[in-house]
């Protein structure tokens, strides 16, 4: 059986929790390429497994890889974990010499609520170093990322915007948006700061509750919602909310048709993310032309810069609270909307479908560079 290029294989299966996959097949097939979602399989070598099964895809690309390294970190011992990286290594080579070709968009420096970020920081270079091409949204990101895993990952590396949501959501009608403001206790005149998304500790949540807190601005409101994994969190956000009137809570799935009523009522969107390489959430947000407040940590998505957004550094969540009641928000707003126009799924496909036809077009110079990464150590 013929491998194909045109026929990819994407894992795991996130689409039910983010539409990022759903919106990128959608385009990759406009370009000619059929893609498969699947998870990892239960199999001392997933990739191979996975190969074997499908005869005749011929591209991995994966993207979260939390699940296929999750059982890296059961033992502390370094014989097994040395044995485990081994069989990593063993797989994406098995994988290849199936004639598959594996690919990596790295959306994260290491996962969000990582385990042990030194160990895990030596599977990525390993995984970095194996692979065929890796993908990022920013060029930042690539540079940050040849600094902390101490690679040279720009010859196999395609730099490839992340597409915005223009026009993937339902426009809100007044109505929805009135009846919602009466349901949230939120005025007309309110200055409502908004935290919209999965709401996990790593994404700052807890300094944001911190610093609004200690805010005496008038009308100021703090709107956050999401579902909540974590019922200690839960329980800490619903303490803090009735402590504080002014912070609503809506707590539980957000549903397509709604999160374009929540960002109606937002005067500005709140992402105090402490790492990620790129923000979905952030995108979303300037598709429905909305100003950002972000960590100093997030100019590492290359997206909106000051003309968008207000930056924060350590400890001064508070200080860009305040500075966003003087800054000219519809302004902000205006050139979101317009940065978030410009970024298309149609050009995000394209760039990563031309990428997977070159796969293997030069194989020696790649094996060259993994040999000299590989003599600096893991």
């Amino acid at each position: 059986m013929v491998r194909d290029k045109r026929r990819i294989l994407f894992l795991p299966n996130w689409s039910q929790a983010n539409p990022y996959q759903s919106l990128l097949i959608e385009a990759l097939a406009a370009q000619g390429c059929h893609v498969t979602l699947a998870d990892f399989p239960k199999a001392r070598l997933p990739l191979c497994h996975l190969a074997l099964t499908n005869r005749t895809i011929g591209v991995v690309h994966l993207h979260w890889i939390d699940p296929w390294i999750e059982s890296m970190f059961w033992s502390a011992n370094p014989i097994k974990r040395f044995l485990k990286l081994s069989l990593l290594t063993l797989d994406i080579g098995l994988c290849r010499l199936l004639g598959v070709r594996a690919c990596w968009t790295i959306h994260n420096l290491v996962s969000h609520e990582s385990k042990d970020v030194g160990w895990e920081l030596r599977i990525r270079r390993r995984i970095a170093r194996q692979v065929d091409r890796c993908f990022v949204h920013s060029q930042s990101a690539l540079e940050l990322l040849e600094q902390k895993y101490g690679l040279p990952l720009a010859a196999k590396t395609s730099v490839v915007p992340h597409a915005s949501y223009v026009g993937q959501y339902p426009a809100p009608t007044d109505d929805a948006v009135t009846l919602m403001r009466h349901e949230l206790g939120i005025g007309e005149a309110d200055f409502v700061y908004m935290f919209l998304g999965a709401i996990r500790k790593y994404k700052g949540i807890e300094r944001l509750v911190e610093a609004f807190r200690k805010l005496t601005a008038p009308g100021a409101r703090l709107a956050i919602v999401g579902s909540v994994l974590d019922p200690d969190l839960e329980t800490w956000l619903r303490k803090e909310a009735a402590q504080d009137p002014r912070i609503v809570l809506r707590i539980g799935y957000v549903a397509d048709e709604a999160l374009p009523v929540y960002l109606k009522l937002a005067s500005v969107v709140v992402l105090p993310f402490a790492q990620t390489l790129t923000s979905g959430s952030a995108l979303l947000a300037m598709s429905f032309a909305k100003p950002l407040i972000l960590s100093e940590a997030a100019r590492v998505y290359d997206f909106p810069g000051k003309a968008g957004a207000l930056y924060f550094a350590e400890g001064k969540l508070k200080e860009a609270l305040m500075a966003a009641r003087d800054a000219d928000l519809p302004v902000m707003a205006a050139f979101n909307r317009k940065e978030a126009e410009a970024r298309s799924w149609t050009q995000m496909a394209g760039q990563i479908a031309s990428a997977y036809a070159q796969l293997g077009a030069k194989p020696d110079r790649h094996r060259l560079e993994s040999r000299k990464a590989q003599q600096g150590g893991v």
